[in-house]
């Protein structure tokens, strides 16, 4: 049974989430540290948080040295066998516990994904309630009868997880409760972008009854630091999601890592004329254009049957849908198209600016 999303139609939900985003908006940050064994490291090198609806800094946070990766890896190592040694039963309950902890803080996680990650709050409750899920999933995998018939389960080893900053909350937290599950130690090295987002997160585990020795929080910069980190020979395998690139970039590194990554792709939404043309239109509104179509599910492709685009009240109701779409601030619960956290470059930037021959805007982008 999957968490259900807040109903945003009881005018008590809006009240209360409105009320913890405030409560957050201008209070003043301490730097974010390290967490590592159980140590909150505050170092020299610091990254800027930046609030995407403002373009402001935000808050600070810790970046790891050298000597913080090898600390990190030598508390994972030790950490390792205590965790692995207390079960798998023992393990699904933290994760149970986890589940509990973090649909218990909702409020907080929403928040943070608004600040930092330029989230509306609709594409922020979601991503809660697919923790939720991962937590409870996680926690039932490991425990069906039959799987251990003439078989035996090991840990890989420490689990580095590198998740992106399009969905800061619930992919890290999938990728981190995998590896525990199995009896791995993680080390989280949060996407630059979300790293508050995924500070709020750890904190949420570390309540919930994950030791801090287990699950240790390593952001680290994009430099030797960060390779050496996930090239280290001790560490069991990196979870990745990202772009196909960077996964090439992480084999190219070292051509026997074991990556678990989920690389680019492109979504497309067919529709034919027995479809429901009225949520067809909803839904590719919705799906080109929530999270500003930062996600790589985004319906960025639309294949429609010719009956259908040739209707001229077909592309004119299509535009309304798209015209009607509240852009604005992610503070701003009316704004559902929300900022862009980077500036569009290359391929990106023509597509938005330049028509390739036979092409014609139904709905001009306006910068």
């Amino acid at each position: 049974r999957h968490c259900p999303d807040t109903d945003w139609s009881l005018r008590r939900n809006v009240s209360w989430v409105q009320g913890e985003i405030a409560r957050v908006r201008n209070i003043e940050r301490p730097p974010i540290p390290l967490q590592i064994g159980g140590q909150l490291i505050v170092t020299d090198v610091k990254g800027v948080g930046i609030d995407p609806s403002s373009n402001s800094k935000l808050y600070q946070y810790s970046l790891a040295g050298v000597v913080e990766v090898e600390m990190a890896l030598e508390v994972a190592i030790n950490a390792q066998m205590k965790w692995s040694s207390k079960g798998v039963e023992e393990r699904s309950k933290v994760l149970k516990d986890v589940a509990v902890e973090i649909e218990r803080r909702r409020g907080e996680s929403i928040a943070a994904m608004v600040q930092d990650a330029g989230k509306a709050v609709p594409e922020a409750d979601a991503e809660v309630s697919e923790a939720v899920d991962f937590a409870n999933y996680y926690a039932d995998s490991l425990n069906w009868d039959g799987l251990y018939d003439g078989t035996e389960c090991e840990p890989l080893g420490p689990v580095i997880v590198t998740p992106p900053w399009n969905f800061p909350y619930a992919i890290p937290c999938g990728g981190i409760l995998a590896g525990l599950v199995a009896g791995n130690s993680v080390l989280i090295k949060p996407a630059p972008e979300a790293v508050l987002t995924a500070w709020v997160l750890v904190n949420q585990l570390w309540d919930a009854g994950v030791p801090r020795e287990v699950c240790q929080f390593v952001p680290c910069p994009d430099n030797e630091v960060g390779r050496r980190l996930l090239t280290d020979k001790r560490v069991g395998a990196v979870v990745l999601t990202g772009a196909y690139e960077t996964a090439r970039m992480f084999q190219g590194w070292k051509p026997d890592m074991r990556l678990y990554a989920e690389t680019s792709g492109k979504n497309a939404l067919i529709i034919t004329n027995l479809a429901d043309l009225d949520q067809a239109i909803k839904d590719l509104a919705k799906g080109s254009f929530g999270h500003a179509g930062q996600k790589c599910s985004a319906s960025s492709l639309a294949i429609i049957e010719a009956e259908v685009y040739d209707d001229p009240g077909f592309l004119r109701q299509l535009k309304d849908a798209v015209e009607s779409l509240s852009v604005g601030q992610s503070w701003d619960p009316a704004s559902i198209v929300t900022p862009l956290m980077m500036e569009p470059e290359g391929d990106l930037l023509r597509a938005l600016t330049t028509l390739d021959e036979g092409e014609e805007w139904l709905l001009k982008p306006k910068m």
